[in-house]
């Protein structure tokens, strides 16, 4: 077995540095935005408060979708059709109204909600919803969600949730929130060294490295059917250095680094195969939309490059070259078909992403420690964690890079991963 502590000095070293779809190509910037306005709803009653909200949580996600040009017009509320001024939002050249009013009644709220086309003149689209006051951000999501599906073509990511590592003096622990860092919560209380999380295809189980029981060991936690927080089941035992686990896209299986090679097991922890076996330290496995595949980081060639190989085992290619290149993961999405991953260049670390035959090498961000990226369960965005203001934080972009905005309200998160709600 290759030396212990070269693994382990691997280990801590990555993370601190480390319907119809419109297919937009990676390299396309700027992106074409749809210009949209979005009034505040009229209330039937007199608490218009909710109104407001509605409007603000929306504006939040079409903003956070990089595909909408919010616009900021001076219509304050929501009118009846014949009292829209058409002709001054074509003069602003927005595209699409969203109006509507609610109702509000002791346990309920009743939105009505309309969207115009506003150079045709006519609906484009209409829902209705009814829920609990508490509950009306998911209705927002919900129906952001219908808006970028009928505008864009695209399902969005508005009703999905994030879990990732914050840490504090007492060590690390998983905290899961609503995609725009709302409602967190924390899901472990290990107080250790909590890293590399994954979320399963389905939304409700999280893989993870601990090392609460001395070495590190892979941890499972069924966040959906456990009381909170909760140590989780380990799935790995015995004196090894196990790391980085990553789930198969069918659920079944998890990916992850023993002692510097890759081991594929059951969701249980059995082990299935062991997929690499060499002198070098393989870690950090991300498996392909249809499981075909396994990319992984490997210092064989010298320096950490990213290597793939197919998950039945055989000859791994390397796809990247230049600096240490580390945390690659791949879009769940086989029309993207592109793995993130993060360079590291003396003190710079930055997102790139490139095909996984190695071409289309594109380098998305440029300040800032910028580590740890993720992909939504739609492909066409990365979360990432970075320093840019000062602490450490969860962002957001589009896969091309663009509209790059912080997720949490942490100072120091980290290690995000995309769970479908």
């Amino acid at each position: 077995m290759r030396s212990a502590l070269a693994v382990f000095f691997t280990l801590l070293f990555i993370p601190c540095l480390a319907t119809a779809q419109i297919q937009l190509p990676p390299a396309a910037s700027p992106i074409k935005k749809i210009p949209i306005a979005v009034a505040v709803l009229k209330a039937k009653g007199d608490l218009s408060v909710y109104g407001k909200n509605f409007t603000d949580v929306l504006k939040n996600d079409l903003t956070n979708a990089a595909l909408f040009d919010v616009r900021q017009v001076n219509i304050l509320f929501s009118s009846p059709f014949e009292d829209i001024d058409f002709e001054y939002l074509d003069a602003q050249k927005t595209r699409y109204l969203v109006s509507g009013n609610f109702n509000v009644s002791p346990r309920e709220v009743s939105y009505d909600l309309i969207v115009y086309d506003v150079p045709g003149r006519q609906e484009r689209m209409r829902k209705k919803y009814v829920v609990s006051p508490r509950h009306i951000r998911n209705v927002v999501h919900k129906f952001a969600g219908e808006l970028m599906r009928e505008l864009a073509g695209l399902d969005g990511f508005f009703d999905s949730e994030i879990v990732f590592v914050r840490r504090d003096g007492h060590g690390s622990d998983l905290f899961i929130m609503d995609y725009d860092g709302h409602n967190a919560k924390r899901l472990t209380n290990h107080g250790s060294s909590v890293l590399s999380p994954d979320c399963s295809p389905d939304g409700r189980q999280v893989v993870f490295t601990s090392d609460r029981s001395w070495d590190h060991d892979v941890y499972s936690l069924n966040f959906k059917a456990t009381r909170l927080p909760a140590e989780g089941k380990r799935i790995t035992r015995g004196i090894h250095l196990d790391n980085s686990p990553s789930w198969s896209p069918d659920g079944r299986r998890v990916a992850f680094s023993r002692n510097g090679d890759i081991y594929i097991a059951s969701s249980s922890g059995e082990i299935l195969k062991r997929l690499t076996q060499s002198p070098s330290i393989d870690i950090s496995p991300a498996w392909s939309p249809d499981s075909r595949k396994i990319a992984f980081v490997s210092d064989r060639a010298g320096a950490p490059n990213i290597y793939v190989i197919s998950s039945e085992g055989g000859r791994a290619i390397r796809i990247t070259s230049e600096g240490y290149n580390t945390d690659p993961v791949w879009s769940p999405n086989p029309l993207v078909n592109r793995i993130a991953f993060v360079k590291v260049k003396k003190s710079e670390a930055d997102i790139y992403a490139i095909g996984p035959d190695g071409r289309g090498q594109q380098r998305l961000t440029s300040s800032g420690k910028n580590e740890h990226p993720s992909w939504s369960p739609d492909g066409h965005y990365i979360t990432f964690s970075s320093e840019r203001l000062g602490q450490r934080q969860i962002y957001i972009m589009y896969l091309n890079g663009e509209n790059k905005l912080p997720l949490s309200r942490g100072k120091n998160d980290s290690f995000s991963t995309w769970c479908v709600k």
